[in-house]
């Protein structure tokens, strides 16, 4: 028995029902109304005014002691009181948009195909929580006391995923480098498709996930999330995704490492991973990205001297790969000598544990999801109990969490 869904399906269930009381009480109060204005009419053909008036003022009040009743059943479960109904459950309930309220009830996540060992211990959580309570401890303390995978390791339940796809090389770049580029990650439909949609957007345009379906198709990409969870771990979440055109005489970004917010010393773990659709060649007269090898092994920022004077070299590589570099290493853009334009595609991931650079409604959420399921709810930080109502009253979100965190 899955105990987290169960709950999440009777929280449908209450929602509709309350919505349904609410909706009945709003019609019984309206028949209500207008029964007791019609009533003068019933014993006088010709009724007075003060008669009328006294049956509209009676009529209008029954209403609203029927709509305060359904408000009042409302406020008891959700302690949110509303008069009227809504026009729809997701319109009633806040979460539709950027509302924050309990009352947002999420549609049931797709269930996780992509397992380890320890998703056995999280299976048991919802069990115990029902059966035996006192043993959730020891199931915390199995999870918290296995060892993290070390940095720059692949770990052991992605490892025939890394195999399968002929990344182990470029995990290692990855690594070492601080950058690697992927070839042949999609067909040349789909790179003539993701070009288009890219130039069709603003010049820099944000927030394009939900925009094209082609943006999305481009962010699951089936080699780019499995060197994503080598780079940034189990559970990664998408921080922000984003087009840019470079354009002949256009200023330069100078040299820097991306995770920007972020306190040096770095960790020796990576917390993000840029992914560039190089939708155009990359070469220096381009305008590329330029790199400097190794420098993530420093976990730190540049110094502003160290900006304009440390040797860089461009990421060379024709249009259609992927550029990938990790949040530590430096980098910048060179500037772009001929004419013409260079169009990019870019996707930033980052560890459960890490604030996004941007987010999405909820409603524009559960949509993807639907959509594209498993993958896509992971993107969005769904399968964890990290910016949650809930919180830790998500057992399975919560130990899910802690064992993603160390692989």
């Amino acid at each position: 028995m899955d105990f987290m869904k169960m709950i999440a399906d009777w929280r449908l269930v209450v929602a509709r029902s309350v919505l349904v009381l609410h909706v009945v009480c709003a019609a019984i109060g309206l028949a209500t109304m207008l029964g007791v204005i019609a009533a003068p009419y019933v014993s006088d053909t010709a009724p007075s005014g003060a008669a009328l008036a006294t049956a509209a003022v009676t009529g209008l009040l029954g209403l609203l002691a029927w709509c305060a009743l359904g408000g009042g059943v409302r406020y008891a479960i959700y302690g949110d009181f509303k008069l009227l109904p809504g026009r729809s459950f997701r319109s009633y309930f806040p979460g539709e948009d950027d509302a924050d309220s309990a009352a947002y009830v999420p549609p049931p996540l797709p269930e996780r195909t992509q397992r380890a060992s320890d998703d056995e211990v999280i299976d048991q959580a919802g069990e115990l929580l029902l059966t035996n309570p006192g043993k959730i401890g020891d199931l915390f303390d199995r999870l918290q006391g296995r060892q993290c995978t070390p940095p720059g390791e692949i770990a052991e339940e992605l490892a025939p995923r890394i195999r399968a796809l002929g990344l182990e090389e470029k995990c290692r770049e990855l690594w070492e480098q601080g950058y690697t580029v992927l070839e042949d990650v999609a067909s040349p439909e789909f790179l003539r498709e993701l070009r288009a949609q890219a130039l069709a957007a603003d010049p820099g345009a944000l927030h394009v996930l939900p925009k094209h379906a082609v943006f999305a198709q481009a962010a699951l990409n089936e080699k780019l999330m499995a060197i994503a969870e080598f780079s940034v771990g189990a559970g990664f979440i998408l921080s922000n995704m984003a087009t840019s055109v470079k354009r002949k005489g256009e200023p330069d970004l100078g040299i820097h490492a991306d995770q920007t917010w972020m306190p040096a010393p770095f960790p020796e773990h990576n917390l993000m991973l840029t992914a560039c659709w190089a939708l155009d060649d990359y070469t220096a007269e381009s305008g590329a990205t330029i790199i400097v090898p190794g420098s993530a092994a420093l976990r730190r920022y540049p110094t502003h001297e160290e900006i304009n004077s440390t040797p860089s070299e461009p990421i060379l590589c024709k249009a259609g790969s992927v550029a990938l570099w990790d949040g530590r290493v430096w980098h910048g853009n060179g500037p772009r000598t001929i004419d013409g334009e260079r169009a990019v595609l870019h996707v930033t991931y980052t560890r459960l544990a890490m604030r996004q650079m941007e987010t999405y409604p909820r409603s524009v959420e559960d949509r993807m999801i639907e959509r594209y399921g498993e993958p896509m709810a992971q993107l969005m930080g769904r399968y964890d109990y990290l910016a949650k109502p809930a919180g830790k009253e998500d057992l399975q979100g919560f130990m899910r969490a802690v064992a993603y965190a160390r692989r």
